[in-house]
């Protein structure tokens, strides 16, 4: 279970590494990943002016990282709580999430 992980990391770092040494597959290829606001590297904000606000994309990223540090605050804190290392041990056994997933891997 724990593998898809470590497999999807293998992959992501392939796709990372052929796509900073042939930068033009995902620019300007037909297999382009970018969308047209961000060809050449840069938002062009004149291909859609009201698609990408890049205030709003600040707010979303430092949102983003708020939420994450509530989340690891809460289960930093249920760990201490169980004197246990999250790092060797599952926080969230005997919650009800944490079983009904259980069950589902079971099948």
């Amino acid at each position: 279970m724990g593998g898809w992980i470590q497999n999807r990391a293998n992959t992501l770092a392939i796709w990372c590494m052929f796509a900073q040494v042939i930068p033009e597959f995902q620019d300007s290829s037909k297999f382009s990943v970018l969308p047209v606001l961000y060809k050449n590297g840069a938002m062009n904000p004149a291909v859609h002016p009201g698609a990408a606000d890049p205030h709003m994309m600040g707010i979303i990223a430092v949102l983003s990282l708020a939420i994450n540090v509530v989340v690891f605050a809460i289960i930093w804190k249920r760990a201490k709580a169980m004197d246990i290392n999250p790092y060797t041990h599952e926080v969230f056994v005997g919650t009800k999430d944490y079983e009904e997933a259980m069950a589902r891997a079971q099948r």
